[in-house]
């Protein structure tokens, strides 16, 4: 038997599978280090890992290996401290750590390289050779030249509605959005709860779908903000095909995490318009697994093992 982990900022998910199948399942809280902290991140994908091996009724004696496909695990020394922190759990199990980035390239790619664009909670760009060669660009914060993920469309949608109450801007649904979401009557009353740190800061993510609601009413600023969200993916996407030599290609590039599934379509059709200028042979598909099946996958030891989980999961509807 084998564990899959895709460990993030807002959860943290387990597959227990054998050969074939899938036996168990759990859903944990967040376990990005960078986040929660090392201690938390660490116990809350032990927890979580344990959640999977009961629903599967198995023991950890069972398992032959593991896949931790892990937010936060940008650097050698983040892998080195992650591993450290889970050895006593898994014991002499062979467990393997990398970003979460691949683990969702692996679930959206059969053929296992191409490059993955994540936008969820957090946002990130990976692209890996047929011959194994990984490069990350961003997911590490908007210094770090990222744009795209959740945190930023939040704090865009309530920038600009900010800007459209004070009449600093562009009239926009969005200012009513954001008032509702908070139960406030006004934008005053909003920038004294937060200036006094009375709105938990994991609450403004709330913003992020509401976007998407916005734009399908049509509204101006909710959809250039998806549309630059899009072009500024498309552009990591483009810029990690040049440093990996991919762009003549016929490169799987896979869309993974909640944003993608937006309900208005101006993010994915302004990421289509860059990436397909700029790389023509690229095929551009959302992910149909989850990115912890794509952890689940990579701790399996063949190919044949991994062929049958495929049409498992597709079975199952692990997506």
């Amino acid at each position: 038997m084998w564990v899959g982990v895709d460990g993030g900022a807002t959860k943290t998910e387990a597959l227990v599978v054998d050969e074939a199948r899938v036996l168990g399942f759990f859903r944990g809280g967040p376990s990005n280090h960078q986040g929660v902290g090392m201690d938390a991140a660490v116990r809350e994908i032990c927890r979580t890992v344990s959640g999977a091996l009961h629903d599967a009724g198995v023991t950890m004696d069972a398992v032959q290996g593991a896949t931790l496909g892990l937010a936060g695990a940008d650097f050698p020394e983040d892998v080195t401290r992650l591993l450290d922190g889970v050895s006593t759990f898994f014991a002499s199990i062979p467990v393997r750590v990398v970003n979460d980035s691949e683990i969702a390239l692996y679930a959206g790619s059969e053929r296992g390289w191409g490059i993955v664009a994540i936008a969820g909670t957090g946002g990130n760009v990976l692209g890996k050779t047929p011959d194994g060669l990984i490069r990350q660009v961003g997911g590490l914060g908007y210094e770090y030249g990222d744009y795209g993920s959740g945190i930023d469309m939040a704090r865009d949608v309530l920038h600009h509605a900010f800007r459209s109450a004070e009449l600093r801007g562009p009239q926009t649904l969005l200012e009513q959005v954001v008032l509702s979401t908070f139960g406030v009557p006004d934008f005053p009353t909003l920038s004294q709860a937060m200036y006094s740190q009375k709105i938990a800061p994991e609450a403004f993510l709330m913003l992020a779908p509401l976007c998407f609601q916005a734009a399908r009413q049509q509204d101006a600023v909710a959809i250039d903000i998806l549309r630059r969200q899009g072009v500024a993916i498309g552009e990591s996407i483009v810029g990690c095909a040049r440093l990996l030599h991919l762009q003549a290609t016929a490169v799987d590039v896979v869309l993974a995490g909640s944003l993608w599934l937006g309900s208005a379509p101006h993010m994915r059709d302004a990421l289509h318009a860059v990436v397909s200028r700029e790389l023509p042979l690229a095929r551009i598909e959302l992910s149909e697994l989850r990115p912890v099946a794509g952890a689940a996958l990579m701790a399996c030891p063949s190919s044949e093992l991994r062929a049958a989980l495929r049409e498992d999961f597709r079975f199952r509807g692990v997506e």
